[in-house]
């Protein structure tokens, strides 16, 4: 039986945790791999390697007895994350390489342990947003165009550590009417498994792990709320307000040794305000191909193959979020009466 959304497969569900993979591929990977096919410089007589192409995971979850600046600090700041994520308990963990005042992002890099496999290391921009009242939020991660992350002085693990990719993953926090708070999110890490073990085959026996990952989190954001609580109740971001309020210029007093002014700006091959990765389908690859002129500085794509700014982005929700949301009953993606993850 077909799964019930072309896009998406038939989802997995624990404990309020709804998961669902992409039915088709696509391209994450190094750098240095997927530059010349978002450039489109093809060249017969000189063709790239092909990148790798993995699903996109989707999911959704409620948190209660926590509001949504908790579900935020606890994902913002990742290096207290070693505190309560099995993935980075008992390995280097993570460091902050710098808040990029041209980028408004905070970069990191952040090794997880994957025992009895090496540890994956990823090299990872950090997005946030926030309304004013914090009752919806945004954290963003992305190690594309991450070349400049590698230069801020922490050298990449060595040999038997794999650098691998998040090409994009995004949480978005809503408040909910009836308290606590509902996450969509989404993730999309090439962890490179040794052959022949695939994306969609890792997927499939290890979303437990992902659940359980969830569930870390939630208590995390508890916590925080109860912390908070006793402390007065003030709302207290994890990371430098500019960062996160549209319209803030760069403040080095709040990021402090962090502070990078002099960075080299970022330019995307594709542009909008809400961009933040574009992600290519694997099997429309030759659309491209047959779009492209050879040797064109302009960028050519294909309107089915790209998503610009997370598949949902944040101008879709944007929109929606004068519609409230509602708890996740176990059917309702399924018969069609929550909003697709994917669409």
């Amino acid at each position: 039986k077909p799964p019930p959304n072309g896009r998406l497969d038939w989802p997995k569900e624990s404990d309020g945790i709804q998961l669902q993979i992409t039915t088709n591929n696509y391209i994450c990977d190094e750098e240095g791999r997927i530059e010349p096919w978002e450039g489109i410089q093809l060249d017969k007589d000189d063709s790239p390697p092909r990148p790798d192409a993995i699903p996109i995971t989707f999911g959704r979850f409620d948190v209660k007895d926590a509001d949504a600046i908790d579900v935020f600090n606890a994902l913002a700041d990742i290096k207290a994350q070693t505190e309560w994520d099995e993935l980075l308990m008992n390995g280097p963990g993570a460091t902050y390489l710098g808040d990029f005042a041209k980028e408004k992002a905070r970069g990191s890099a952040v090794s997880f342990v994957a025992r009895p496999f090496p540890d994956r290391q990823v090299f990872q921009w950090m997005v946030y947003n926030s309304t004013p009242d914090h009752n919806e939020m945004w954290v963003v991660y992305s190690t594309r165009r991450n070349e400049m992350l590698y230069q801020r002085g922490v050298e990449p693990e060595g040999w038997p550590a794999v650098q691998a990719q998040n090409c994009l993953g995004s949480y978005h926090v809503v408040s909910l009417p009836q308290g606590g708070c509902h996450v969509v999110f989404s993730t999309m890490v090439n962890s490179h498994p040794p052959w022949p073990i695939t994306a969609q085959f890792v997927f499939n026996i290890a979303w437990t792990k992902t659940a359980d990952y969830i569930q870390h989190l939630r208590q995390r954001a508890q916590l925080l709320k109860r912390r908070r609580l006793a402390a007065g109740g003030k709302h207290e971001l994890a990371v430098p307000r500019w960062l996160v309020y549209d319209g803030l210029e760069p403040n080095q007093t709040e990021s402090g040794d962090l502070f990078v002014a002099d960075s080299k700006k970022i330019v995307p091959p594709f542009q909008g305000p809400d961009y933040i990765a574009d992600i290519i389908q694997a099997d429309l690859l030759k659309d491209l191909k047959g779009l492209a002129q050879p040797k064109s500085p302009f960028p050519i794509v294909s309107m089915v193959a790209v998503m610009v700014a997370a598949a949902f982005g944040m101008a879709v929700w944007r929109c929606r979020t004068g519609h409230g949301m509602t708890a996740l009953g176990g059917t309702e993606l399924e018969e069609g009466t929550s909003p697709p993850l994917l669409e």
